[in-house]
């Protein structure tokens, strides 16, 4: 496999940990007759991370050649076993549309609940965001220091999920207003609609790592999860470049320098993939196999 696929999969196996765990506090302090956030986020999550499962596998499976297919090597089973995990307890593509209207959801009710006041700070915070974060001296900036900037990281990925919430509600009202039910406005744009929830979902999974570095108290454990998390902020971006690109948010010289860095922080992680794939303390026996020898 190469460098950057595993290195950049490894980061964000961790940063799905740590939002795992960020789900079961929350199902854990939320009240039984009212988790509908909890239960969106899980829907979220769950597309996304058994989704991750099976593309991590399939990777895995193609690096080691034939050994890959050989029943022995487990491979072949652990795909088998995962794969499934993508339709049970709910069609990912389903879960991701149910994330979505939550959204939506929330969206209505935070105009329906605001004041005219509040409404106008709305309007000219939206517009303070576009200012600073569409600032041609920001979408052309591309030394390190900004790109690992965890302030530029959050801001890309929660103004790409609010672009595309915004867009999305206005697409979804034209059509109602238009005359045609919830469901058929919803189903006309659900490619939309998906593109928000993989959105909304990688910005509360950074969001969730960030917290978890914030909250660790062992400066070594501190540097290496960094480069982690900068490693699956930027490896996020540089996958939805296009999109990126399309709504200025980044011009290509920016681009470029966000590949850049990715390819160096995998190569940086790398040298120490192998104490953090242990941390995740798999007992030997499931591991188990002849080509891990």
């Amino acid at each position: 496999m190469p460098v950057a696929d595993s290195s950049g999969r490894l980061a964000t196996s961790y940063a799905l940990d740590f939002a795992l765990k960020h789900l079961v506090s929350q199902f854990l302090e939320s009240a039984p007759d009212d988790r509908r956030e909890v239960e969106a986020l899980a829907a979220g999550l769950k597309a996304y991370s058994t989704w991750h499962a099976t593309d991590t596998i399939q990777a895995g499976r193609e690096a080691c050649g034939a050994q890959g297919y050989l029943a022995v090597n487990r491979l072949a089973s652990l795909k088998a076993d995962t794969e499934v995990f993508t339709t049970f307890e709910g069609d990912n593509t389903v879960l991701l549309q149910l994330l979505a209207k939550s959204l939506l959801t929330g969206y209505k009710r935070q105009f329906t609940e605001m004041s005219v006041l509040g409404l106008a700070r709305h309007v000219a915070s939206q517009a303070a965001t576009v200012v600073a974060d569409l600032n041609p001296l920001v979408t052309r900036r591309t030394d390190e220091e900004h790109l690992r900037d965890r302030e530029f990281q959050l801001a890309a990925l929660e103004w790409r999920s609010d672009h595309l919430l915004g867009t999305l509600a206005r697409r979804v009202k034209r059509r109602l207003d238009e005359g045609k039910d919830s469901f058929t406005a919803l189903i006309e744009v659900q490619d939309h609609a998906t593109a928000l929830a993989k959105a909304h979902t990688e910005l509360l999974v950074l969001q969730q790592f960030a917290a978890a570095i914030e909250a660790c108290e062992d400066p070594s454990l501190v540097k290496v999860l960094d480069t982690l998390c900068d490693l699956y902020a930027l490896h996020r971006i540089e996958a939805d470049r296009g999109w990126f690109l399309e709504h200025n948010y980044i011009e290509g010289s920016k681009a470029k320098a966000i590949r850049d860095l990715v390819n160096r922080l995998c190569a940086e992680v790398r040298t120490q993939a192998l104490p953090l794939v242990e941390s995740f303390g798999i007992p030997d026996a499931i591991l188990a196999a002849p080509i891990a020898i």
